[in-house]
């Protein structure tokens, strides 16, 4: 009886520690996937050249820079100059 209330503690315990092993490799796959992703779309110089057309519009416009800026300071960085001015 006091062993299978041991391993049925133990099990317990050992629960949260498998969810965040899975969502940490979830992430990890998440985060590789999109990186590749994002790296051929940047390949293609058109898809290259709209994405920066867009960032230049979207910096272009102060609330957006603003916006960004309280981001980067909520994060604990600072957003580099060249890229915010």
């Amino acid at each position: 009886m006091v062993r299978v209330q041991v391993e049925a503690v133990a099990a317990a315990a050992s629960q949260p520690i498998l969810i965040q092993v899975a969502q940490e490799s979830a992430m990890k796959d998440m985060t590789s996937r999109f990186q590749a992703m994002s790296e051929r779309l940047m390949s293609d110089p058109e898809i290259r050249r709209s994405a920066e057309q867009m960032q230049e519009q979207l910096m272009a416009d102060p609330e957006t820079r603003q916006l960004l800026e309280e981001l980067m300071r909520r994060l604990g960085g600072t957003p580099p100059p060249d890229e915010l001015n």
